[in-house]
């Protein structure tokens, strides 16, 4: 069968996915709108940096959620053997997301050029979404779920 019916303790693990997903969602959303503001603001840069700095906790607390031995990838390994290579390019991404964000935030903390920062900005969150909508398409994939969260 390629499709499973999750059980309480893979429930969880979808749920804890869920939840993660929604907070990832959100600080994406505060950098959107501090990247957003005009750069010409003495405080843009302070602000967008305290935004990212957020991204990171978020996208930590995702990678952290999923990765873990209890977390939704070693559900889906389980229980979706099939999905084995997505579940591993899902995985891969979160090393170079992080090392994408610490770079944006590196130039934002050294107050770079707001036309470049804001480059910098837009591609990790672009990288983020695509992240998500694979992420999405999985879940989809093993449960037949959509995993929500924007």
């Amino acid at each position: 069968m390629d499709t499973f019916e999750p059980t309480d303790q893979e429930g969880d693990a979808l749920r804890s996915a869920r939840k993660r997903r929604y907070a990832l969602q959100e600080a994406i959303g505060e950098v959107e709108q501090a990247v957003a503001a005009p750069a010409a603001e003495p405080t843009w840069h302070s602000q967008l940096e305290a935004r990212l700095l957020g991204l990171r906790v978020a996208l930590g607390q995702h990678v952290e959620e999923v990765e873990g031995p209890d977390g939704l990838l070693a559900e889906l390994m389980t229980e979706a053997p099939r999905l084995a290579n997505h579940i591993r390019r899902v995985e891969a991404e979160h090393p170079v997301l992080t090392e994408q964000l610490a770079g944006v935030i590196d130039l934002v903390a050294a107050e770079a050029e707001a036309g470049v920062v804001r480059a910098a900005v837009m591609e990790v969150l672009s990288g983020l979404s695509r992240h998500r909508q694979q992420g999405a398409d999985l879940v989809y994939e093993a449960y037949k779920v959509d995993i929500g969260g924007g």
